[in-house]
């Protein structure tokens, strides 16, 4: 499955425990970022990813930091953790008007340019987004890459998870095709119960590509055990081939919990 990553809560993080076998040390472990979640914990949460062996990537919502400063205060902080690469996002919307509403805003701060960062993971939508004209996202995007570049910071793409794999290679190659070639990582759910990943679909707004996961087995939807993301990832591989795209990885989202999807790549990687 080639160079893998990984998402955990920063609370997890104090259980983590994978192998070698099943995650290659120096791959990327991104750490959440959710509103009125401990900062700190978030710092110490990567530094023991950091003395771990593998690569922290802290989640920075914009709508999550009740102030500048606070932001500023912790890119410091994450810095003079070790961590080098972040993944920074509008986050979700807040009853509250806060003081900063995009990825671009924590990507212009002053700050950045003074601490230890040399990569940004910027989110990607394969079904678009609920609160964002389709229109919008890809020249939003390609701005905040060239924006991370002028700034001689490495811009890469992490992707919401979904579950129709031939429409996400496509997606991907219409960025290809509007100029954007950096390299993107195709955001996947690991191995999971089907309520549990029909709860986080509709919570996390991809709904619509339940159409694709309810085609990939005559009664997968009435099926209760645990699902895995075997025939998105065929699917994907198919057509990223078919699209000859370049500079494609995985990236799962555990929620079944890490050690059922660590160990089902583990498993998978062997038999192939």
């Amino acid at each position: 499955m080639g160079n893998i990553s990984i998402e955990l809560l920063p609370e997890h993080v104090a259980t983590f425990h994978p192998t070698a076998a099943n995650l290659k040390p120096g791959s990327f472990v991104f750490l959440t970022h959710i509103g009125g979640k401990s900062l700190a914990a978030q710092a110490g949460a990567a530094a023991r990813i950091k003395a771990m062996g593998y690569e922290p990537v802290c989640h920075l919502g914009a709508r999550n930091f009740t102030s500048r400063d606070e932001y500023a205060n912790h890119l410091s902080a994450l810095s003079d953790a070790g961590v080098t690469t972040v993944l920074m996002i509008g986050g979700n919307s807040s009853d509250s008007v806060p003081p900063m509403h995009s990825a671009m805003e924590l990507l212009s701060h002053s700050i950045v340019p003074r601490t230890g960062i040399k990569r940004i993971f910027f989110a990607g939508h394969p079904e678009g987004h609920p609160s964002i004209p389709p229109e919008i996202l890809v020249p939003t995007l390609l701005e905040k890459i060239n924006v991370a570049r002028e700034l001689s910071l490495v811009p890469e793409i992490v992707t919401q998870f979904a579950f129709d794999g031939a429409a996400m290679a496509a997606w991907g190659a219409g960025l290809r095709k509007a100029g954007i070639d950096v390299p993107i990582r195709f955001g996947v759910a690991g191995v999971t119960s089907l309520p549990k990943l029909i709860k986080f679909a509709m919570l996390c707004g991809v709904g619509a590509s339940l159409k694709g996961l309810s085609r990939q087995g005559g009664s997968i939807l009435k099926a209760m055990r645990d699902q895995d993301p075997g025939d998105v990832i065929s699917q994907l591989r198919i057509g990223t081939e078919a699209y000859a795209l370049k500079g494609i990885d995985l990236h799962f989202f555990p929620f079944g919990g890490w050690e059922k999807t660590l160990n089902w790549i583990a498993a998978s990687s062997g038999a192939h």
